[in-house]
């Protein structure tokens, strides 16, 4: 028997070859490209039309004529998700403060701090007293600041153990990473791409297989002489069935349901560690950084309430180093002059905070270890935890594959028809 089609005189193992070759090629085309219009282009390219937006087609990246990436144009959802995910999953705040020994920081701190001391002795007397502090012996002075420079260690520990005991009082760990994400907008569009790209290039790997075996079968099933159209619809179905099971693969595991597959896990599952490193990177290096942890501990919304404690451990110190002397200091500076002192230098103090924490971030960065605790934590978490923590980034856009799939699958069947 000669199985040829005499249409194009093509041996029946050419055409096998042929379908084999453009399944894989199509198939690869349109996942790629479907994933990575996921992501991109981060702005919108094109003409916005408003019709569009009151047809809600906005929500599928449509503004016009024109494309925006689906993830980036959903940049506030996803920020939303990031700040859920990285201040209640992976970095309690209590956990993450508690974790800095506090003894050992302040040591790190004191010695700037005493040199903070010393220009607040000086600045403060020669704004309140300056013709008594000029008036003191050189040996007076020095004694004077020698005293204040000893207290430092002791309100610098005071400070921190308070910060350590109430520490959502004094940072906002929800503020940090949303201003974060929200000041460099795409941000949150990296952090999740680098957590999903292992999954992604899975996809197009299955899809490598999932083209051949569609191309192969729609071969094999054109023998049959059927009539074009069943062609067609077969070639959709068989396209939509591989897409749904390359996300079946990628997020099954056995507690989902009913269905056991022996020990099969998805991919996504087995692949846990390295997609919680992956995702660690990016948010160690760029949201939770000991940078912007200082900055919004000096900075943030809950400053305020810092400059509150600094402002009492000082005037404490101060009136606990000086209470043998005290009437003495009132009678010669006036009681309103001595609170006015303690106040300016709680102030220097607080002003300079942040430079001094700036200047100790090695070593809070070897004590936070976030990139270390983010990926343990990930890393760690159930299969079910792990999956609503990084899944809904990709359950928005899952119903776009079987339709990705029915597309490529049709276009091969109408290439089939072309061949025979």
């Amino acid at each position: 028997m000669d199985f040829s089609f005499p249409h194009l005189s093509v041996p029946i193992w050419a055409v096998f070859a042929l379908m084999a070759l453009a399944g894989l090629g199509l198939a690869w085309f349109f996942q790629a490209s479907a994933l990575w219009l996921m992501f991109n282009p981060k702005e919108f390219k094109g003409w916005r039309i408003p019709l569009f937006r009151k047809l809600g087609l906005h929500q599928l990246g449509l503004e016009g004529l024109g494309w925006q990436g689906l993830v980036p144009h959903q940049k506030s959802v996803m920020a939303e998700i990031a700040v859920r995910l990285m201040t209640h999953k992976l970095l309690p705040l209590d956990e993450m403060i508690k974790r800095i020994p506090a003894q050992g920081l302040s040591d790190r701190l004191t010695p700037p701090m005493q040199e903070t001391a010393d220009l607040a002795c000086r600045e403060v007397m020669l704004k309140h007293k300056p013709t008594l502090w000029e008036s003191l012996p050189s040996f007076l002075q020095n004694s004077i600041i020698f005293r204040i420079r000893g207290i430092v260690p002791e309100v610098s520990k005071q400070i921190i153990l308070d910060l350590q005991k109430k520490p959502a009082y004094y940072l906002s760990l929800k503020t940090l990473v949303l201003d974060v994400v929200t000041s460099k907008p795409f941000l949150v569009v990296d952090l999740f791409k680098s957590a999903g790209k292992d999954p992604m290039a899975y996809l197009i790997r299955f899809s490598l297989v999932a083209g051949l075996v569609v191309g192969l079968l729609l071969a094999g099933i054109s023998m049959f002489a059927l009539p074009w159209y069943w062609l067609v619809v077969t070639g959709v179905v068989l396209g939509a069935i591989v897409n749904e099971l390359a996300l079946e693969s990628l997020f099954f595991h056995p507690d989902h349901g009913t269905i056991r597959l022996g020990k099969f896990t998805g991919f996504f599952f087995r692949d846990q560690r390295h997609i919680s490193e992956l995702f660690a990177q990016t948010a160690a290096r760029d949201v939770l950084t000991t940078e912007n942890i200082v900055l919004s501990l000096c900075r943030g919304p809950n400053a305020k309430n810092l400059g509150s404690l600094i402002d009492y451990h000082v005037q404490r110190v101060m009136d606990l180093e000086s209470s043998g002397i005290k009437p003495l200091l009132v009678a010669i500076l006036g009681a309103e002059q001595w609170v006015a002192i303690k106040r300016d230098a709680a102030k220097i103090f607080a002003s300079k905070l942040e430079a001094h924490l700036m200047a100790a971030r090695v070593y809070l960065n070897d004590t936070l270890r976030i990139e270390e605790v983010i990926i343990e934590r990930l890393s760690t978490l159930p299969a079910m935890e792990f999956e609503k923590a990084l899944r809904p980034v990709f359950s928005r856009y899952e119903w776009m594959m079987p339709l990705i799939g029915a597309f490529w699958g049709a276009i091969l069947a109408g290439l089939l028809l072309l061949l025979i």
